[in-house]
């Protein structure tokens, strides 16, 4: 249904270079489901074995989330055996939050990165070039015989306008032949960053760096110039948190995209107690057609729970405000966190009915590592797996409801409630029509691939 860039690496690379080190950035975009088995036979692996025996690096990074321990444990192996004294070198949340677990279940991850990358990353990589011991990086964590060593942590970069932006032009032929794409807002597609962590602290999040910092309006205008007269993109992600938390500096670069008329459409994240009908008016003007609320849940007690610090009637105003202007209004619902009932569920439901966004997805919470929801649980006993090689991806149990089953199934129940109302159905023809009229054939495939990977399941 889209593929995005992978913005991580693209920053990585860009600043490694910049301090004058040879990168060689991959991306093999596959569609999973459709992959088959996941070994050395299968054509898209051999592929990026075959880069790897070729480009036999010094140090092989690769990002690793939570969901995705056994793939990235393969993979390492895989990659060992293709390339013996390469490193491997494994970064991102899961990394940063379970560093220890991390290398302790991945005999074939040699080190992993803590936190934001770059300046780990720069320095790891001097450390090898001039022979240092690890133990001089800081913001990793290394096998020394039988023990894990973490290192220190490591300073992150204060002044974001100091790191080059992101290295497209490796990967601007992806650009160029739509791999890059969404499917409903076109191709090519890209994402930017503007700011990095968030200054709340929502008990079920999970933040690689706890520093909220972001960059100048004429810096990210200066990239979003780049980008159009580059890549044209037809839309673009605003991947911020939050991109609206600084009001005066937000204006400053949607008056620069109201100046420069650039016909892409644009996505943007928002808290929902940060704005307010004069910004929401102001961003149509500027070319954002759809902004994405983190809701979480129409019950107040719930909100609560999450350490939100917003209200109910807060996520109905901003829900109604972006609709009124003419912008998409997209939610994010988190379900089953503890104290959820079915009285919370039923506020849920009413509040979606009230607010009326023009789209809601409901996840069932999944306790990242290192979040207080997962620590809670697992000191309350409530915790159901954990994150290993052999367990189920956990989650939590309550009271109120029998099994994961269950919780899923009302999860199904209640988006498929919200997604067959008169005016999301006509919402998705509409942009469906569209879409299909600019690339009728490349529309056709992708829908024929999404029906027939959804009937194998």
């Amino acid at each position: 249904m889209g593929v995005s860039p992978p913005t991580a690496l693209m920053y990585l690379s860009s600043f490694l270079k910049s301090k004058g080190l040879h990168v060689d950035l991959v991306d093999n975009p596959v569609d999973r489901a459709r992959m088959g088995s996941l070994d050395a036979s299968n054509p898209c692996v051999d592929e990026l074995l075959d880069q790897v025996r070729r480009l036999r690096p010094d140090l092989l990074g690769m990002t690793l989330f939570s969901r995705e321990l056994k793939d990235i444990s393969l993979l390492c192996r895989l990659f060992k055996q293709a390339s013996p004294q390469t490193r491997i070198v494994l970064g991102g949340p899961h990394p940063t939050a379970m560093p220890s677990e991390t290398l302790k279940l991945l005999s074939d991850c040699d080190l992993v990165v803590r936190g934001e990358g770059e300046l780990v990353l720069h320095d790891l990589a001097c450390a090898l070039q001039e022979r240092r011991p690890f133990s001089s990086v800081a913001g990793i964590a290394f096998r020394e015989g039988s023990q894990v060593v973490l290192t220190p942590p490591a300073e992150v970069v204060a002044d974001l306008d100091t790191i080059p932006f992101p290295d497209r032009q490796a990967l601007i032929q992806h650009y160029r032949n739509g791999t890059y794409s969404s499917f409903l807002r076109g191709s090519p597609a890209d994402v930017i960053m503007t700011s990095r962590s968030c200054p709340f602290n929502c008990s079920f999040c999970f933040k690689v760096c706890g520093r909220y910092r972001s960059r100048s309006a004429e810096n990210v205008l200066a990239e979003l110039d780049w980008v159009y007269q580059n890549i044209r993109p037809a839309s673009l992600d605003f991947m911020d948190d939050s991109f609206t938390i600084e009001r005066k500096r937000v204006n400053a670069i949607l008056d620069g995209l109201i100046s420069r008329n650039y016909p892409i459409a644009l996505k943007v994240r928002s808290r929902v107690n940060v704005v307010d009908e004069a910004l929401l008016t102001r961003m149509k003007a500027a070319g954002v057609k759809t902004v994405v609320f983190g809701f979480e849940s129409g019950s107040q007690s719930m909100l609560d729970a999450f350490n939100k610090r917003t209200l109910v009637e807060e996520n109905v105003r901003a829900s109604q405000l972006a609709r009124k202007v003419g912008l998409n209004c997209l939610g994010d619902m988190i379900l089953f966190y503890p104290g959820e009932t079915r009285a919370s569920l039923k506020e849920t439901v009413d509040f979606v009915r009230r607010a009326n966004p023009t789209a809601v997805k409901f996840y069932v919470l999944t306790p990242l590592p290192s979040t207080k929801v997962y620590e809670e649980a697992k000191a309350a006993g409530t915790l159901v797996g954990d994150w290993s090689m052999e367990s189920q991806t956990p989650w939590v149990r309550l009271p109120n409801f029998k099994d994961l089953g269950e919780m899923q199934s009302i999860a199904k129940r209640m988006y498929l409630r919200t997604l067959l109302r008169p005016t999301r159905v006509l919402g998705l023809l509409h942009s469906f029509g569209k879409v299909w009229a600019r690339h009728p054939l490349r529309t056709g495939t992708l829908v024929f691939r999404h029906v027939t990977r959804k009937s194998k399941y």
